[in-house]
């Protein structure tokens, strides 16, 4: 199955990492997020259910079993903390 993971808020010219059971599936150079929208990019990635999903930035992780959603949202808060879970809200792209 096609996941999107949503990289949201507090990037700013990060390089950014999605692995896929360990494996790399998407890698970006100087992602920022672009307020307008709320959304610096949208990785594109194959991972079945039960994949572990992990996004690594700034020396950082975050990993997530997924369970069948079709997309994840990553933020970075400003204390450098990564969050990584459902959208807050439904589909806007």
């Amino acid at each position: 199955m096609t996941l999107a993971v949503e990289l949201g808020e507090g990037f700013a010219d990060d390089e950014v990492i999605v692995l896929v059971d360990g494996q790399e599936a998407w890698r970006a150079q100087r992602v920022a997020t672009n307020y307008s929208v709320g959304i610096a990019a949208i990785a594109t990635v194959s991972a079945g259910v039960g994949s572990t999903v992990e996004v690594r930035v700034r020396g950082r992780a975050k990993s997530r079993r997924v369970g069948g959603e079709q997309r994840l949202r990553v933020d970075l808060e400003p204390s450098g903390e990564l969050t990584l879970g459902r959208p807050r809200m439904g589909d806007v792209f």
